[in-house]
């Protein structure tokens, strides 16, 4: 029990930041598409090197090849982006396997927490941003919620800023095993909910979303 409780702890102060996480614990200066360090195994506590081939960015770009009208339109571009560059480096490093959200008892070194996907989701971004794929929106900071008085669990996030507006959208893989399309929401309703809650919403949504087509 005082071990479980131990875990527990380190676990949420990992996961704790009244700024968001603080990406330069984390450096990885000469990152680029094709090389970089991919975080896994809670709290970056392993990083495998990794990269896109030409072949795959190709299909990443092919996401953007037509214009996006309206910033809700690139948001959902760079929601399908990142869940394919997921999917990309989940079978080359072995991430594939990582479940939904992030159980106390890891199952592997292969699983993430909220600090190794908001890393790697906000390195995602960057490589869009810097190959001129996103319009509408810039890079944004790692967000951060949660106060357990209001019922929400700690845990941080990668943004992106919509240029015109200034609001800022969370990009949060956390919830969903890898690969899956992440959840993207404006902050304050973000803040407001628990991940619990997020999960439901976005099955719900995407229940609805299906049932329209059909």
């Amino acid at each position: 029990m005082v071990r479980l409780f131990l875990l527990l702890s380190l676990f949420l102060a990992a996961c704790t930041g009244a700024s968001g996480l603080n990406l330069g614990y984390y450096p990885d200066p000469d990152a680029t598409r094709s090389h970089f360090n991919l975080c896994h195994g809670y709290g970056c506590t392993h990083q495998t090197e990794t990269g896109f081939t030409d072949k795959e960015w190709k299909k990443i770009k092919k996401i953007f090849r037509a214009k996006s009208k309206t910033p809700e339109a690139e948001r959902q571009k760079i929601a399908k982006a990142i869940a394919l560059m997921e999917r990309y480096t989940g079978e080359r490093v072995g991430t594939k396997v990582d479940l939904p959200k992030a159980p106390i008892k890891k199952v592997s070194d292969m699983e993430l927490d909220c600090i190794d996907e908001t890393i790697n989701t906000t390195k995602y971004l960057t490589f869009l941003q810097d190959d001129g794929l996103l319009k509408f929106h810039s890079v944004g900071n790692p967000v951060y919620k949660g106060m357990f008085i209001n019922g929400v669990y700690p845990h941080n996030s990668a943004s992106v800023r919509e240029n015109e507006s200034g609001d800022i959208y969370v990009i949060d893989s956390y919830i969903y095993k890898n690969g899956e399309e992440p959840n993207i929401r404006p902050l304050d309703n973000w803040v407001k909910y628990r991940v619990e809650d997020l999960e439901k919403i976005h099955n719900e949504t995407r229940a609805a979303a299906e049932n329209i087509k059909r």
